[in-house]
């Protein structure tokens, strides 16, 4: 019994020893953290002298494509940086075209309310199957491109798009419509064919995923081969006539644009790939068809809002959307990305429907340096700062720590910093970047 009485008390003492290096070691974890924040902190005059504020004046005149990158979803601050962004490329610029990370079909009904259609952009906002645009700053940004498409000529009126494909669900009711109105199928045959990507029945799978594909091709090769069809003889005047066909005209395009979503959603059921690639890959090849089409009615010139991850022009883990715009167009694609000191995120729960409201800094250097910004908030122009001994220059040249949140929370982030940071060196992944000194949480608007 003295023998066992021994043992208990030696282990007792082992355990107590473990768990007194374990509580050191979270204090020393803890604290490494804490003093790389106050390190961050410091005040860097140099990089005041090189503050600048949002404007197109510092924009190459000859891109094309302008992204404007969140570094969290969930923060007020940077939806409504689109709206500013996006006035500017209009305004100054002439963009005439807003594409988002969301899906086309529910984009395409939000255009056609900016276009002067009926609703209020409240009731747009809430169209969006992500969470994260049911906002007032989304309904702002959709409200200022309809109030502008009343005043404006025609050649400068502004479209809002979509090129993501994972909510098929918001080009049911548009296919269902232009199918059967321009006779390419049945009722029946489309209701046996899509109902599965319809809102309360949605039950698009890897069993059925084959056929909704080959439906939509057929569909696609009828629209296809009579195009012309949409744009027959009315009686009405010339101009009256000419309005009917450009009307029929971007109809046929969001059908095709629509028709392609969907079958990329059902795509990601029978492909091997990985998800993000393939997402990836499809979103650039939307951004492309979309940029096509701004070229035939609209400027050739295109604004697109993601998160930072997918605009950024290097991903050192796989060809993100950004990647690939930067290889097919080179120095007529812009990223702008963004980035935040400290930020209150609203942010979903991963594995659940709950969203929670959570507090993440990013101890980045230059993002500490907005808050002796007029507003607390500055841009860098990467092209301008050409002087190699600056220490601005050395900056954004150097690998640092930025904030890359996603749309997904756990508790764990709490004690793995680098789930929602990235080391990089600013510079190899945008052309430019808004530092914001704090970020504020989305409210989500309620549902009437």
């Amino acid at each position: 019994m003295k023998m066992i009485g021994k043992l208990l008390k030696l282990a007792g003492k082992i355990v107590l020893a473990l768990l007194a290096f374990l509580f050191v070691c979270i204090l020393l974890y803890f604290g490494k953290l804490k003093f790389e924040e106050l390190q961050a902190h410091r005040e860097i005059k140099e990089v005041q002298a090189e503050m600048k504020p949002l404007s197109a004046e510092y924009i190459p005149e000859n891109i094309s494509i302008l992204s404007i990158g969140e570094a969290a979803h969930g923060c007020k601050e940077m939806q409504e940086l689109k709206l500013s962004v996006f006035k500017e490329m209009v305004e100054k610029r002439g963009f005439t075209a807003f594409a988002l990370e969301a899906d086309y079909g529910e984009c395409a009904e939000i255009n056609r309310y900016i276009q002067g259609g009926e609703g209020s952009a409240e009731e747009m906002a809430q169209k969006f199957a992500f969470p994260i645009y049911h906002t007032k700053e989304m309904a702002e940004l959709i409200s200022w491109m309809r109030e502008w498409n009343e005043s404006a000529p025609e050649e400068k009126k502004v479209r809002f798009y979509g090129f993501d494909m994972q909510d098929p669900e918001g080009s049911y009711a548009f296919l269902k419509e232009y199918s059967l109105s321009h006779k390419l199928t049945s009722e029946e045959e489309f209701a046996k064919n899509l109902d599965c990507i319809k809102g309360e029945n949605f039950s698009l799978n890897e069993k059925n995923a084959g056929e909704v594909i080959a439906f939509l091709d057929s569909l696609k090769e009828k629209a296809e081969k009579n195009p012309e069809e949409a744009q027959k003889e009315t009686g009405n005047t010339a101009d009256e006539q000419e309005g009917t066909n450009k009307q029929a005209f971007k109809e046929n395009l969001d059908f095709l644009m629509e028709l392609n979503t969907v079958r990329q959603a059902a795509e990601t059921w029978l492909s091997k790939e990985n998800s993000s690639v393939l997402r990836d890959r499809d979103m650039e090849e939307n951004v492309k068809k979309i940029l096509e089409i701004e070229q035939k009615i609209g400027s050739g010139k295109l604004v697109i809002s993601a998160h930072d991850g997918h605009i950024q022009k290097e991903n050192p883990i796989y060809n993100s959307m950004g990647v690939l715009l930067t290889k097919d167009f080179g120095e007529a694609y812009y990223a702008i990305g963004t980035d935040v000191w400290k930020v209150t995120d609203n942010i979903k729960v991963i594995g659940e429907a709950k969203r929670t409201v959570q507090r993440f800094v990013s101890v980045d250097t230059l993002a500490a340096q907005a808050r002796f910004a007029k507003g607390k908030q500055y841009a860098l122009y990467f092209s301008s700062i050409t002087d190699e001994k600056s220490k601005v220059y050395q900056l954004i040249h150097t690998p640092m720590e930025m904030l890359q949140l996603g749309e997904g929370y756990s508790f764990l982030m709490r004690f793995l910093p680098n789930s929602y940071r990235v080391k990089s060196a600013p510079v190899q992944r945008y052309d430019s970047i808004i530092y914001l000194y704090e970020g504020n949480p989305i409210e989500l608007l309620e549902k009437k």
